[in-house]
């Protein structure tokens, strides 16, 4: 961090000198224009060129005596991180179907080209035409239809088609953690999607719980498939699952309404049904129960943690 003077300039104003560096890495000269953002007690200050040209980011990963697991991660890691081509080389013919399933589940990017020793991805995306908000609904229409079918799954099993969804959600979610976190590195950007600081942390904990929620949804049909419950601990089972399921549609209307008083009632409602799923195994020595319990007090906590995200959204 430098420090620079304030300088008096006339009567109405003064002036800050600002460093080379920035200056060059901005590619600004004298004369120049720039904007600035008045934000409480600091002032943002960014070039007015929005449609600067950025180097294309670019990589190579070398999958050389590689298990499809660490490639995957490395695959992942590379689009959360912003980089524009990706090029996967080594042995490619024995990994081409799976590595090819990585990048199909990665929006936006396109194999460009493949050969006997490498696979080229490029990401067609603009991040700037992307809307978070539009992801998140998205999140939420699927993840509110697998716990619909979640709880029917309590009676017919389910839990293939739930997976299934399970992708799709997956594919967003990955997403909107590389529009967020490049919205957080570049200002600009962040200003262009009409987002504050506060907004992208309150955005990436909604994705981080939405993706939370449909992963528990799918475990408990899971697990439901495989029970062997009787009918009275299914009735009961239900009961609870629906309370939860409604708890996760109300949050998420408060969410868009941002009803921070809803907010503050799940929150304090957390306890009571935790409590419920305690009792509802306490002295029961059913292996699938605990097991079915367990996920829908995951579930309940991830409703819980949406509810605190609201409780802190910027109130305008």
């Amino acid at each position: 961090m430098e420090t620079r003077k304030i300088i008096s300039f006339g009567n109405s104003s003064y002036v800050i000198s600002v460093p080379k560096a920035w200056i060059r890495e901005n590619k600004l000269k004298k004369g120049d224009s720039i904007h600035i953002d008045e934000k409480k007690d600091e002032l943002l200050i960014y070039p007015c060129q929005v449609d600067k040209k950025e180097e294309p980011k670019q990589i190579i990963i070398d999958i050389d005596n590689k298990d499809i697991t660490l490639i995957r991660s490395e695959v992942v890691s590379a689009y959360l991180n912003g980089y524009d081509t990706i090029e996967i080389k080594g042995p490619i013919e024995k990994n081409a179907p799976k590595i090819k399933a990585v990048l199909r589940n990665l929006s936006g990017l396109e194999i460009i080209q493949q050969d006997a020793s490498k696979i080229v991805a490029k990401d067609l995306l603009n991040m700037e035409e992307i809307s978070i908000i539009t992801l998140i609904r998205r999140m939420d229409n699927i993840v509110r239809s697998m716990l619909i079918d979640s709880v029917a799954s309590i009676q017919k099993n389910h839990h293939e088609e739930i997976a299934e969804r399970d992708f799709e959600v997956n594919r967003l979610v990955y997403l909107a953690y590389r529009v967020i976190r490049a919205a957080m590195i570049d200002s600009r950007l962040a200003k262009k999607l009409g987002k504050t600081n506060l907004e992208l942390l309150t955005d990436w904990i909604m994705v981080s719980k939405l993706e939370k929620v449909g992963d528990k949804s799918k475990r408990t049909a899971r697990y439901l498939a495989n029970s062997n419950l009787s009918m009275e601990e299914k009735r009961e089972l239900e009961k609870i699952f629906i309370e939860i399921k409604e708890a996760y549609f109300n949050i998420m209307a408060s969410y868009y309404k941002k009803d921070i008083r809803t907010a503050f009632d799940i929150e304090n409602a957390h306890l009571v049904m935790i409590n419920r799923c305690n009792e509802f195994v306490k002295d029961r020595h059913n292996a699938s129960a605990h097991m079915v319990i367990e996920q829908l007090k995951s579930l309940e906590t991830s409703v819980r943690y949406i509810a605190r995200a609201v409780m802190g959204m910027e109130i305008v």
